[in-house]
């Protein structure tokens, strides 16, 4: 990416920010990862001084962004110990170098604002893990728990996408009201257009990294149903491994291949980490989304509408504020009866696929990184002048 910058794009206060975080998009493919990847490519395009502190999974590929990178190789470890090992490394990095302010994407329960000396702010996709039916252990969720509130009390702020990532940081993490920053919107990559691949397939995609909340195991138990009663539909799962759920991702792929033992290889498709996702958007005749928990946004499903296409998701993106039921179609969480039907409900009426398409599109015009980086800017400009 050129380093070359739109005068107007430019701050007039130039910030040099370092950035934490333990996943970097596109190596890690989440939603968490994407949002702090994306913002700090677009404060490196605002004009700022950018450096990025992140880590080398052992399997993964090298992280890589258009400002500085300072990159810990991390070896095969137990997920707890690596964690902490990293956030004690990053944080002495960050103190290490001359910047401004240090921004730390705490999803997971990231602890490194624990152990920064300088100003730091805390960017909180979401702690929905909290009241998942599919989260981690209890114990897990209370250690997090800790960790995240040890981390709201040492920040300057905390910045959230919504209001009801807001609500649980309250809730569960009992942080004060004053420091939260809502932006209200992330951002979204897309054509902005109507973008379609004919062929003789009623194609079905979700893409979504492989892990339980994301609900991949709920969407293939309707395609049994939907295979049977729709003979040209395609199902495509696309996603990349996340770290602490590869059992999961295994999981999957032993039932495709079940599925395709049943109905044919041709029917079910599984692509792990591909380098892009324009060709699966492109293709889709509907995007599906069913997520049981954990979200606290939605950006797969501004992606899937910036293509022009129809969606269904569950219930629970009505919450994040990323839709309505005037551009989607909803499910119930985890209900695979209601997610069968509306599956054929779409495949058997073009006009309601036509209108979602439609509606979706124009609503996806709305989200811009470039407006999310802004936000955090004036918040971090903010933050500086009152040290």
């Amino acid at each position: 990416m050129s380093d070359i910058v739109e005068a107007s794009s430019m701050c007039e206060t130039r910030m040099k920010i370092a950035i934490i975080s333990r996943g970097w998009w596109p190596t890690i493919k989440g939603g968490s990862e994407k949002f702090i990847s994306k913002v700090a490519e677009e404060l490196h395009n605002r004009g700022h001084e950018v450096i990025g502190i992140t880590r080398q999974i052992h399997g993964f590929p090298r992280p890589e962004a258009p400002h500085k990178l300072i990159i810990a190789k991390e070896s095969k470890a137990i997920p707890l110990i690596s964690s902490f090992r990293f956030s004690r490394w990053a944080s002495k990095v960050a103190n290490e170098l001359d910047v401004d302010i240090v921004l730390v994407n705490s999803y997971w329960g990231e602890m490194a604002p624990i152990f920064i000396k300088k100003s730091s702010v805390a960017i909180i996709h979401d702690i929905g893990l909290f009241s998942s039916s599919v989260s981690d252990s209890w114990w897990k969720n209370k250690l997090r728990s800790f960790v995240l509130k040890e981390v709201t009390k040492r920040v300057k702020a905390i910045i959230v996408p919504t209001e009801m990532v807001k609500k649980d940081i309250i809730k569960y993490l009992k942080a004060k009201e004053s420091k939260i920053r809502v932006i209200g919107f992330e951002g979204v990559d897309g054509p902005f257009r109507k973008v379609h691949v004919e062929n003789e397939w009623f194609d079905i995609v979700q893409v979504a990294r492989f892990a339980p909340n994301k609900g991949q195991h709920i969407l293939l138990k309707a395609f049994k149903i939907i295979a049977s009663k729709i003979p040209n539909a395609r199902l495509w799962l696309v996603g990349g491994r996340s770290p602490g759920h590869l059992d999961y991702l295994n999981k999957i792929l032993r039932e495709v291949n079940e599925i395709k033992r049943q109905i044919g290889e041709d029917r079910v498709k599984v692509i792990v980490d591909a380098p892009t996702t324009d060709p699966y958007y492109a293709v889709a005749d509907v995007c599906v989304f069913p997520s049981l928990g954990e979200e606290g946004f939605g950006l797969t499903i501004l992606e899937c509408m910036s293509y022009g296409k129809p969606v269904i998701c569950s219930d629970i993106f009505i919450e994040t504020g990323v839709a309505s039921h005037e551009e989607v179609l909803i499910m119930p969480r985890g209900d695979v009866r209601a997610l069968t039907e509306l599956i054929i409900k779409l495949y058997r009426n073009l006009d309601l696929r036509r209108t979602l398409s439609e509606k979706g599109l124009e609503h996806s015009k709305k989200y811009r990184w470039s407006d999310v980086a802004e936000r955090i800017e004036e918040i971090l400009l903010e933050l500086i002048n009152q040290l």
